[in-house]
């Protein structure tokens, strides 16, 4: 019938529309893939010597002209180490482009180390470079030109010493000996000293709570004073509890003039005439807090940036025991002991140390404190603190009422 087209006509139509629409993709596709370029920087095909530093320049893409090089997709590396041809491509699309590098197994310049390139050291014990050989292509000397990069080796680890060599072309060489610093608790240090203060009056106002009997226990604030600025004048370092036990286990050397500040009870004399001064001169110090004694208002209250408190227990500064002073804790099951240490770490908002009541500790003590999971534990036994040190037993150097300045620094020298 007229104005009806056959099955054979419509298959026609389909399969001309379909072509139509695959040569016009094309044609678009071919566009827009003119529009995009990718090319190297640099040269495609490179030469480097062993162990030199390469520095790969890249490609940089464009698309209608816009810089759209962060776009690259980048495959392959080149491993300086060792000789052979490494092939990096860059993508971008549908285009990619190719750079050769090829690691000579000769360095450009020569730069060789004497000794052992993987060397195995005590905590403490000094380095002693063995020394290199540096050398031109022509066998002039380069020796004052290589540059030694020696990391502080102050903390177990593995550490990597650098020495870098430039020529006169650029041409840079890198070598690496290998450091391991083991842990040793046999070096010679002059001990950590961790401060116990208790209570700060003011001169001009004594406390009625102060008497011949605890009179010991209190410093004047002037004196506190005087003794902060010192450390702050003569630049002393204030280590965290992971430092002093890293310290005690050989696995940290700590600076020569390190120091820890404590105060034990968190008595309302400290935080009205302690603290301002510890937050006014900036320095780190440690209140062990008797977290039932209005722990939560006095750590919201009282806690700053310098000021943090740690356990001095919740309810375990009590009689109740037949150790030392006769404080309560050494009488508790280590189950109770946990008990109360959760208690206290919730309200003071750490746990990394703990000071024991009255000073008075046992092997069972010590062992719910490990458990608890704290790193530091201090008792009132004098003395400083020094490498292979229990750090859950920790001496302290304490400070007595009437102390000179220079009493003060005779302690903690």
């Amino acid at each position: 019938m007229r104005g009806k087209l056959s099955i054979q006509n419509w298959i026609k139509i389909i399969i001309g529309i379909v072509l139509l629409v695959v040569v016009i993709s094309g044609v678009v596709n071919v566009y827009y893939t003119n529009l995009e370029k990718l090319n190297i920087i640099g040269e495609s095909e490179i030469t480097v010597g062993r162990y030199s530093v390469y520095k790969d320049k890249g490609a940089k893409a464009l698309n209608n002209n816009k810089d759209v090089s962060d776009d690259i997709k980048k495959d392959g590396i080149v491993n300086t180490d060792v000789p052979g041809v490494y092939t990096i491509t860059y993508r971008y699309h549908n285009k990619s482009v190719v750079r050769k590098v090829k690691v000579l197994d000769k360095m450009i310049p020569e730069l060789s180390l004497k000794g052992s390139d993987d060397i195995t050291l005590k905590l403490g014990e000094n380095y002693k470079e063995e020394g290199y050989g540096a050398e031109d292509d022509d066998g002039n000397s380069l020796v004052k030109n290589v540059k030694v990069n020696i990391p502080d080796l102050k903390r177990v680890g593995v550490y990597n010493i650098t020495y870098l060599l430039t020529d006169k072309k650029g041409n840079t060489t890198k070598r690496i000996r290998k450091i391991r610093v083991i842990q040793n608790t046999d070096y010679k240090t002059g001990g950590l000293s961790i401060c116990m203060y208790h209570y700060v009056y003011d001169k001009n106002n004594v406390p009625v709570s102060m008497n011949s009997a605890n009179r010991g226990n209190f410093i004047e604030v002037n004196d506190l004073r005087d003794e902060m600025q010192y450390l702050k004048d003569n630049d002393y370092y204030f280590p965290t509890w992971k430092e002093v036990k890293e310290y005690t286990e050989g696995r940290l050397l700590l600076p020569k003039k390190s120091i820890v500040i404590t105060f034990d009870d968190a008595a309302q004399s400290f935080l009205d005439n302690g603290v301002p001064i510890l937050n006014e001169l900036k320095i780190p110090a440690t209140s062990f807090i008797i977290t039932s004694h209005n722990g939560k208002k006095k750590v919201k209250d009282y806690k700053s940036k310098y000021i943090t408190f740690q356990s001095h227990s919740h309810d375990m500064h009590r009689s109740g025991g037949t150790v030392g002073h006769g404080g309560v804790m050494t009488a508790l099951t280590e189950e109770d002991i946990i008990k109360d240490l959760k208690t206290s770490f919730k309200i003071c908002g750490h746990s990394e140390a703990f000071a024991y009541p009255f000073g008075d500790y046992s092997e069972s003590c010590e062992i719910a404190l490990r458990n608890a999971g704290v790193l530091c534990a201090l008792t009132t036994n004098y003395g400083k603190v020094y490498p292979g040190d229990d750090p859950l037993l920790l001496n302290r150097v304490r400070m007595n009422y009437g102390q000179s300045l220079d009493d003060f620094i005779n302690k903690i020298k």
